[in-house]
């Protein structure tokens, strides 16, 4: 299973909602709520957006279906 960063996440879910724009703050307020689990990455590494952590694959796929987003168009090798 892959990781994915919430700058990631955000640009996944734009994309595949044409006129709805997903904001890396939109995903963060998942992390906040509890409703999106995640990883911190180390604080020495670079380039993972404005939020350093990851989330896994099946948990994110749950987290999205259950917010009723297409996960099949999003993640089609995972179905």
């Amino acid at each position: 299973m892959a990781n994915y960063t919430l700058a990631t996440i955000a640009r996944k879910l734009s994309a595949s909602n044409r006129g709805r724009f997903v904001s890396e703050d939109s995903v963060y307020q998942w992390v906040k709520t509890g409703q999106l689990q995640v990883q911190r990455i180390p604080y020495n590494e670079r380039g993972y957006g404005k939020y350093p952590y990851v989330v896994e694959e099946s948990h994110l796929i749950d987290v999205l279906r259950e917010k009723g987003f297409d996960v099949v168009s999003l993640f089609p090798t995972s179905q």
